[in-house]
């Protein structure tokens, strides 16, 4: 064949399969197939995802009741910020409450930076299982003092301080790389965004369950059962979906550190510009889903009932959209097109909600249209990021990714907070709103600019044969990683050009 034809002896096919099309790789699977082949990781994510329903929407008005502390007199247990928002006490607490979120959005990708990576190397190191019960049992020690605050009113600094260390986004990791793990390339993205699905249908339940609960007490104590059953679960039932042959037994203190992991985000030109994709699509998600919640405390009385009730519509829109329309829209445009598609749909929420809504209701109504398809990136970049390297390092790639998310999304709520900080008076809410609609637009326009050019750079990695080409291309890092530290390369370093074995 002449030398310009487009085939890679590297692959393991032959130029004319490749040529032809004989060789074609195995059609997408449905829904229905992907959970059955998923097991007892669905069961798992539904009970799991249910107390983080319960407690997540009251944990701001959490806050509020801690803070409002210091401006009223009342017993503890009387402040009842959740209920009514309109005490004056609470409206102060929630300057105090627009702070910490500052201070937590700093702290956060510090935490993250040095947690995420090292979640990473632990699971695929030890397997999925082990990691996942040790993060899923100390990321719920915050529940266990959020418990001790509304049942002793013990400080609830303690709550406060493990959140930036373990939270859901390190269990999402551990999460995504079991189903890395099981799936093949082709069914990646689809199974992780039904895995999103389901996480949102236990959280949407755990929600209804919030709401009907009549005290925090009971809420909480409801909350802790279920976390209690989720633990003996993973004991029990929940798989290994890594076998130890396929283990990267690279455990030692510099793998641990997050300069040891993290350089797979810029191993090549196209992994480089996903991260950054993905680092601009989590700067706009913080802004708005962060931003909006207390954007609406200040435009109108919006009190815990509400929260929960909006909560739920942008859960239910998250179902309808990854259960319906997310694994046809990676099917047909790829996993670019669903980024393409939620960036656009975060615009056309966010204008609406600043220019339009004045009641709860309309809040309502808007989030349940346009929260699905706002949350297509992290599973549509998984997805594709998870082509990029083989098997052995799917648990490093899905931590490095997450780490560039909450990093960057970190940043995002730093931005809305000082926007929040400036304008608090009620004099400025539009300013603040039409703040967060700049913050949409602007990097969206750059992230449509970069989907185009990346849409003419990921077309081989649908190629069937591409796999084993990452697998070789990991051999390959892991042999010159070695090398670097051999004293042949150590002494090719201190005399590159041999004036040494000359003399």
């Amino acid at each position: 064949l002449p030398i310009s034809t487009p085939c890679h002896t590297r692959y393991r096919t032959s130029c004319f399969e490749t040529m032809t099309g004989t060789l074609e790789e195995k059609p997408a699977q449905s829904t229905l197939q992907l959970l059955k082949q998923l097991g007892w990781i669905v069961p798992w994510t539904i009970l799991a995802s249910i107390p983080n329903g319960m407690s997540k929407p009251i944990a701001l008005y959490m806050t509020l009741n801690f803070f409002a502390q210091r401006y009223t007199d009342m017993a503890p247990g009387d402040i009842e910020c959740h209920l009514d928002m309109n005490a004056q006490y609470c409206q102060k607490a929630l300057l105090d409450g627009n702070r910490l979120m500052m201070v937590m959005a700093v702290l956060m990708p510090i935490c993250q930076l040095v947690t995420l990576p090292m979640v990473g190397v632990i699971s695929d190191a030890f397997g999925r299982k082990k990691a996942l019960f040790f993060l899923y049992l100390f990321t719920n020690s915050a529940l266990v003092f959020c418990d001790l605050f509304v049942f002793f009113n013990f400080s609830y600094w303690f709550a406060i301080a493990v959140t930036p260390f373990l939270n859901e986004q390190v269990i999402s990791t551990v999460l995504n790389s079991s189903c890395v793990d099981i799936l093949p390339p082709k069914d990646r993205s689809a199974g992780m965004g039904i895995i999103t699905a389901l996480d949102t249908i236990a959280y949407v339940a755990g929600l209804a369950l919030g709401l009907a609960m009549g005290s925090l007490k009971m809420t909480f104590s409801v909350a802790s059962g279920f976390t209690v059953l989720a633990l003996l679960m993973l004991v029990f039932v929940f798989p290994e979906t890594l076998p130890p042959e396929k283990r990267k037994f690279e455990v030692n203190f510099r793998s641990f550190m997050p300069w040891d992991s993290l350089p797979i985000l810029w191993r090549s030109d196209l992994i480089l510009r996903l991260s950054l994709l993905t680092a601009i699509s989590a700067f706009v998600d913080q802004v708005t889903t962060r931003g909006m919640p207390l954007y609406f405390q200040l435009r109108m009385n919006w009190v815990a009932s509400n929260s929960y009730v909006f909560e739920m519509f942008f859960d239910f829109s998250m179902i309808a959209w990854f259960t319906l329309i997310f694994g046809y829209v990676v099917r047909s445009f790829g996993e670019l097109g669903a980024l393409a598609m939620g960036r656009a749909a975060s615009i056309f929420y966010v204008i609406p909600a600043v220019a339009l809504v004045l009641q709860p209701w309309q809040a309502f109504a808007n989030i349940g249209v346009w929260a699905g398809p706002m949350s297509f990136a992290l599973p549509a970049v998984a997805g594709l990021k998870s082509r990029l390297v083989g098997e052995s390092e799917q648990g490093r790639m899905q931590a490095a990714l997450s780490t560039v998310y909450m990093v960057s999304g970190s940043l995002g709520q730093v931005v809305f907070g000082a926007y929040f900080e400036i304008l608090f008076q009620k004099s400025a809410v539009r300013e603040l709103g039409w703040a967060i609609v700049i913050s949409n637009i602007v990097p969206a326009s750059v992230c449509f600019l970069m989907l185009w050019d990346l849409s003419k750079r990921v077309k081989h990695l649908y190629l069937p044969q591409a796999q084993g080409d990452l697998e070789e291309d990991a051999a390959a890092a892991a042999e010159a990683k070695l090398l670097e530290g051999s004293p042949e390369a150590r002494a090719q370093q201190d005399d590159p050009k041999g004036y040494g074995t000359m003399q």
